[in-house]
């Protein structure tokens, strides 16, 4: 689905001509909502081999989380995440052990270079007409889209909420059963 697309099948679903001028605001809203719940292998990207200065290393603007972070040459030893607080509380080793988010920067209790797996944001449809999300997972985009409709309208969200949801819980549960994430438990 690309974003003509989109913005034409939105405005079906919606049944409302006065409000075709919200609908790339709709999907913004939608997309800013997809980026802080998805979080599947098509948003992965390699953070290479970065040097640790001053407890920080800075992430490009795109990432949204972390996956996965190890010291360079070490994919073994996992960093772990821990509160910000934590890592602040921790002492300062030669080699990090823990990390922590502190705004935009990823702060470490220690030095060396790390490398890892960060999710980067889903790129925006109206900036690139189509994407992977949109040509594998439309549903999400309209849903989201009209959840945020039935907001500006003062119309009850529910049903576009609990579509949405379920969507977003799909998408990254057939991702993680896919690449067998999911630990099977004795009853």
């Amino acid at each position: 689905m690309n974003y003509t697309t989109l913005q034409s099948t939105i405005a079906d679903w919606l049944h409302r001509t006065d409000l075709t001028t919200q609908i790339p605001l709709f999907i913004e809203l939608a997309e800013e909502r997809i980026n802080r719940n998805l979080r599947v292998r098509q948003m992965e990207t390699v953070l290479a081999a970065t040097t640790i200065v001053d407890n920080l290393i800075t992430p490009a603007d795109d990432i949204v989380d972390v996956k996965l972070l190890w010291p360079s040459g070490f994919p073994n030893s996992e960093i772990k995440p821990q509160s910000l607080s934590t890592v602040l509380a921790s002492d300062t080793l030669a080699t990090a052990t823990l990390y922590a988010w502190q705004g935009q920067d990823l702060r470490f209790n220690g030095s060396g270079d790390v490398e890892g797996v960060l999710y980067a944001r889903v790129p925006s449809i109206a900036d690139n007409d189509t994407t992977w999300l949109g040509d594998s997972y439309p549903s999400l985009y309209l849903y989201g889209a009209l959840m945020q409709a039935a907001i500006f309208t003062r119309d009850d969200p529910a049903t576009w909420q609990a579509l949405f949801d379920q969507t977003v819980a799909d998408i990254n549960g057939n991702d993680q059963r896919r690449f067998g994430s999911l630990v099977a438990r004795a009853r």
